[in-house]
């Protein structure tokens, strides 16, 4: 995990510019492999469910996106209000 945990520092430091073309291959969220992913969110929330509209950093938000769009997290969109709530699956 040594070189992963560098290689994201490194593209880390780049997207502070915030580029003016998305490129997969320069964010971390999308150039990681997915089971990466998967244990840097279970290591960062475990199995807490998480309001996901208050994500505030853009390396989890975007993290978010693509572990639902590979489909590994289960939501909760709760009957008293429209706030999205959302965890990694059991089998993720």
């Amino acid at each position: 995990m040594g070189k992963v945990k560098q290689t994201l520092i490194e593209m880390l430091d780049e997207m502070e510019d915030d580029p003016p073309v998305f490129n997969p291959n320069k964010n971390p969220v999308w150039s990681i492999p997915l089971s990466e992913l998967v244990n840097l969110w279970r290591a960062r929330f475990g199995d807490t469910w998480i309001d996901v509209s208050e994500l505030e950093e853009h390396f989890w938000i975007d993290a978010s996106a693509r572990l639902h769009q590979n489909k590994k997290m289960e939501e909760l969109n709760h009957h008293s209000g429209n706030t999205p709530w959302a965890r990694l699956k059991e089998d993720a």
